[in-house]
């Protein structure tokens, strides 16, 4: 019997519909909807609360359904990937990060020369990284409290970092234009919200790093 079935003939039993059975498992009647018509499968996750919730073995709910077996093996191939790619973006944005800013206290030299050019394609390589990172992030699994650490994390390590590289006074900015005093206040803010997320992110994301990384 496929899991499509089995689900129908679990809701049946206990004369749940399927309004019933999403509001104990905390999703949308659509979601159940799509399981009872095979369009998509539960999560490991889920199916732990299907188990529990029908008093059914995962063995029982997992046995004779091939297409779903495969289903779950090519979601663990894919999840393997996800966690090595995120591991290594991880590695990479925490030593990227550390050459922003080295670079923000001017323990670095500027762009020019050669040591100039490498040290500028680290950090522009880590700024594309850093979006690469992000997408990688298993947001779902984060808890409320750890997304709020996350957010305060950023906005407390911004704040310090525009304070330091704003407290340079405008009168010592070269060029006398307002547009060109406009595009250098611009540029810190920018660059200062680049490091502060980077920063953030090694810090909040090691917990996750940790564990995708134990897996």
């Amino acid at each position: 019997m496929k899991f499509a079935d089995k689900m129908k003939l679990y809701r049946h039993q206990h004369n749940w519909t399927q309004q019933e059975v999403a509001e104990r498992l905390a999703i949308s009647r659509k979601t159940i909807s799509s399981w009872e018509n095979s369009r998509s499968y539960p999560d490991i996750f889920m199916l732990v609360q299907i188990s529990d919730l029908y008093h059914v073995s995962l063995d029982n709910l997992l046995r004779e359904d091939h297409e779903m077996m495969d289903n779950y093996k090519e979601e663990h191939i894919s999840n393997k990937k996800s966690d090595r790619d995120f591991r290594k973006s991880y590695l990479y944005n925490a030593v990227g990060s550390i050459f922003m800013v080295l670079k923000f206290i001017h323990v670095l030299p500027g762009y020019g020369g050669i040591f100039g050019v490498l040290i500028g394609a680290i950090i522009g390589f880590t700024i594309v990284n850093l979006y690469l990172l992000l997408s990688e992030t298993n947001w779902n699994r984060m808890r409320t409290n750890e997304k709020i650490s996350f957010t305060l994390a950023f906005i407390i390590i911004l704040s310090l970092i525009l304070t330091i590289n704003l407290i340079n006074p405008l009168s010592h900015i070269p060029g006398g234009s307002a547009d060109y005093t406009s595009g250098i206040i611009t540029g810190r803010i920018v660059g200062s919200m680049i490091v502060s997320l980077s920063l953030t992110c090694s810090f909040s994301l090691f917990p996750q790093f940790k564990e995708r990384s134990e897996k």
